[in-house]
């Protein structure tokens, strides 16, 4: 019973380290992960309050039509700090077949490679922001991946450092009791042939 509950604690445990590990290479440029046309933005503050709050996993659809007079996501990059920001698109020109500059809030105008998608059709899951953000962070990281697998590898390295201890000590004990025997053997030979 208690192999069967350390594997799948051990189970649980790898697929977290595996999901954790996806994240984080999925981030792009602007730390956000991507995952082919969905990003998932962590809301870490109350600034896109009341739509969506602090602690929410905001899954956004790049491939959803963004719509003027809607709601969209886009990286600020006006700022030194690049940001995720909520504003209303109030106009689409279509530059080529493939590229669209988005009007925002006035007069800024941005690339399309730069909105992630509208908010009315993105996917909010509450608290797993929260969740995601810490798992996520340096810190979180280090103590719930790396730390448990150092952990995990010094414990196996004194297992097998024991193990070859305890291999080194029964050789030396068969070679003391060989030379022991032989020792005898030879005390019966000298006996012998007085």
């Amino acid at each position: 019973m208690g192999k069967k509950i350390k594997g799948i604690l051990f189970s649980i445990y790898l697929l977290i380290a595996l999901v954790i590990t996806l994240l984080l290479l999925g981030y792009n440029d602007f730390k956000v992960t991507e995952i082919g046309t969905y990003s998932l933005l962590l809301i870490t503050d109350s600034e896109l309050a009341p739509e969506f709050n602090k602690g929410d996993l905001v899954i956004v659809n790049k491939d959803d039509e963004v719509l003027t007079g809607r709601k969209a996501f886009f990286y600020d990059t006006y700022n030194d700090r690049i940001e995720v920001r909520l504003g209303v698109v109030q106009e689409a020109e279509r530059i080529t077949s493939s590229e669209i500059t988005y009007t925002f809030d006035g007069e800024r105008k941005l690339s399309g490679q730069y909105v992630l998608g509208p908010a009315n059709t993105a996917d909010v899951i509450p608290y797993l922001g929260t969740v995601l953000s810490v798992l996520e962070s340096k810190w979180g990281f280090l103590f719930i991946i790396v730390f448990p697998i150092l952990v995990a590898s010094v414990n196996q390295i004194t297992i097998v450092c024991s193990n070859i201890l305890k291999a080194y000590k029964e050789s030396i004990l068969e070679e003391a009791k060989e030379k022991v025997r032989a020792e005898e053997k030879a005390k019966n030979k000298e006996g012998k042939n007085e």
